[in-house]
């Protein structure tokens, strides 16, 4: 009789993870009746738990980043023991930048299941604009061209994005997992956006599920930004003050202005959108062969078409920064701030304003 399974799902990045993730959450009661667990922690994908492994802030390291204490994944490790689904599924991009130590610290902890790691990767050339959006939304400061070189020119050793490559080197962070599990429970899948249901279509498979049962969800989230909404961003990153920290940040741009336009605007019809020049897609296709040997000589299982890695097309040319932005579109970013917004403040910012606004009313009530 076989053991149940824990499916733990490292990303990569910009690989179609935030749709998986939207899905399983949308069908966490489905799942669960069909002997899959889906674990809810508060949000869609299993971020905090990557985060409490790699022992990484999320936000700035010395300016307020968040560290995931190591417990949270421990009361995890815990509730998958004590689960009596066939199935559990983690989901988090972040898992794949965890070192060896901590994935063998991932097979200790776990008892009595089948570990299975689910990759799913996309072609460099496809992801580098998306990627870069992301990082903007991280505080970094460079236009687009001059990011690339810092990826592109020396690979491993860009400054400005130094996760970029602990992310993207697809075959050597398949290869800590095959060092650690062994190939035969590695598996590989190649995302192919000219088949639109083929990323679930073999999830579900994978999930020993009939074809629709999971399906993608109806969600603007996460959508790329146009050019005027990219030189907004830039210019909000320049101007932001060092003195102010990652909690503000997160706060009012990353989560607010920002994702109210990625997640409820649509822009106008016409907008320019970011383009890649056309070394760049030459460099990453160049890279991408490398990872497609380095993958095929894994031994892992891979599903899908192994050879788009390194011949990727995607739209070329250079883009231009608008300097002004539609007066509609930051209008509409605005809205984000309603009483939910209140609910998202950092405690630590509450305590610190009452505790001010409760001694400036008893210095006026001694006055009187």
């Amino acid at each position: 009789m076989s053991k149940p399974r824990l499916i733990i799902h490292p990303g990569f990045h910009k690989s179609g993870t935030t749709a998986l993730q939207e899905s399983f959450a949308l069908n966490r009661s489905m799942l669960r009746e069909l002997g899959i667990l889906y674990p809810h922690i508060g949000t869609k994908a299993h971020h905090r738990i990557a985060w409490a492994l790699t022992q990484r802030p999320w936000g700035w390291n010395k300016r307020g980043g968040e560290r995931t204490p190591e417990k949270v994944w421990d009361r995890m490790a815990g509730r998958i023991n004590g689960a009596k689904e066939e199935s559990v599924v983690l989901s988090s991009e972040f898992f794949s930048e965890i070192d060896g130590e901590r994935i063998r610290k991932i097979r200790s902890d776990i008892k009595e299941r089948d570990i299975q790691i689910l990759f799913t990767v996309r072609p460099l050339a496809k992801l580098l604009s998306s990627s870069y959006q992301q990082y903007l939304k991280y505080g970094i400061k460079v236009e687009f061209e001059a990011w690339l070189h810092e990826i592109l020119d020396k690979p491993g050793e860009s400054k400005v994005s130094p996760t970029f490559w602990q992310r993207h080197s697809h075959g050597k962070v398949v290869a800590r997992w095959v060092d650690i599990f062994g190939k035969s429970n590695v598996t590989v899948l190649i995302v192919n956006e000219a088949q639109p249901t083929f990323l679930f279509d073999e999830i579900n498979k994978f999930l020993n599920l009939a074809t629709g049962t999971i399906n993608a969800t109806p969600s603007g989230s996460n959508r790329s930004l146009t050019m005027e909404e990219i030189s907004l961003l830039l210019e909000l990153n320049r101007q932001y003050p060092k003195e102010r920290a990652w909690d503000e940040y997160q706060l009012f741009i990353r989560s607010g202005y920002i994702r109210q336009l990625t997640d409820d605007v649509q822009p106008a019809a016409g907008k320019e959108r970011l383009l890649t020049p056309q070394w760049a897609v030459e460099k990453a296709n160049h890279l991408g062969k490398e990872i497609q040997k380095e993958l095929v000589n894994s031994g892992v299982r891979i599903i899908g078409d192994i050879e788009s890695l390194g011949n990727s097309v995607v739209p070329t040319g250079n883009s231009s920064y608008p300097d002004s932005i539609d007066i509609k579109t930051v209008a509409a970013a605005m809205m984000v701030f309603d009483r939910n917004t209140i609910n998202r403040m950092p405690l630590s910012w509450l305590k610190r304003s009452f505790t001010r606004r409760l001694r400036k009313k008893l210095k006026r009530s001694f006055k009187r």
